[in-house]
């Protein structure tokens, strides 16, 4: 599959950070060969490589063209921080599957913070729409609770919880706007799921015990599929 490369435009010419720099070489791109590079944004830019350097590289913008725009309808999922093997594993996949938005929280039985991990989180994010050809990325924000992700959620919220409606008798609008909200390892505390009683449509996903993130990316994935997003 060709590479699309991640670069930042400036004027005519396309910049490429120490990450990108390090892909080129390892992809071993020439100086002088034309490449695919995406900003993020949803453009599309055609680049002719003039400087490959150990922390920044260079190229010519030859032509940009949009081939995606921020959709309408938005599928979200918010985590609760949790170990970083799995987080990233979550965060990776849900970028595949078609998250428009991702968020990561800290839970009252979080044992991380990445509040302040905002680079390492954008970097898998980045890696892994290059890698599925997402020319616009997810959006990424940071809580410091679960009530901040709430209050700031205009979506329609669900969670996930035993006790909840079967995710199969959910009626999944494709015109319409969801949140998908996931605890941490160990789960919500008693006074989250009070408040996600209260405040989100409490979803099943069947009789077996799933680590969060499989739980997280099977909801992400029934929703992505309804919504027509995969």
């Amino acid at each position: 599959m060709p590479n699309v490369f991640f670069g930042k435009p400036k004027g005519g010419m396309m910049e490429f950070d120490d990450h990108e720099s390090e892909h080129l070489k390892v992809v071993r791109a020439k100086e002088g060969e034309r490449i695919e590079v995406t900003d993020g944004n949803g453009i599309l830019y055609k680049v002719i490589l003039r400087k490959i350097g150990k922390r920044k590289s260079y190229g010519d913008i030859i032509e940009a063209y949009r081939v995606e725009s921020f959709p309408k309808t938005l599928l979200k999922i918010y985590v609760g921080s949790s170990s970083w093997d799995r987080l990233r594993l979550l965060v990776e996949k849900a970028v595949e599957i078609g998250a428009d938005e991702i968020g990561v929280f800290r839970a009252d039985r979080s044992k991380r913070d990445y509040t302040k991990k905002r680079k390492k989180l954008e970097v898998v994010i980045r890696d892994s729409a290059k890698q599925c050809k997402r020319m616009l990325f997810p959006r990424l924000h940071l809580f410091s609770s679960l009530k901040n992700v709430l209050e700031k959620e205009v979506a329609k919220i669900v969670s996930l919880d035993f006790g909840g409606m079967n995710i199969e008798e959910f009626d999944v609008k494709a015109d319409e706007s969801y949140a998908i909200v996931v605890g941490p390892e160990g789960g919500f505390s008693e006074d989250e799921k009070k408040i996600l009683e209260k405040k989100t449509i409490v979803l099943s996903l069947g009789k077996r015990v799933l680590r969060f993130e499989t739980a997280g990316l099977v909801a992400l994935t029934i929703f992505s599929y309804k919504m027509g997003k995969l």
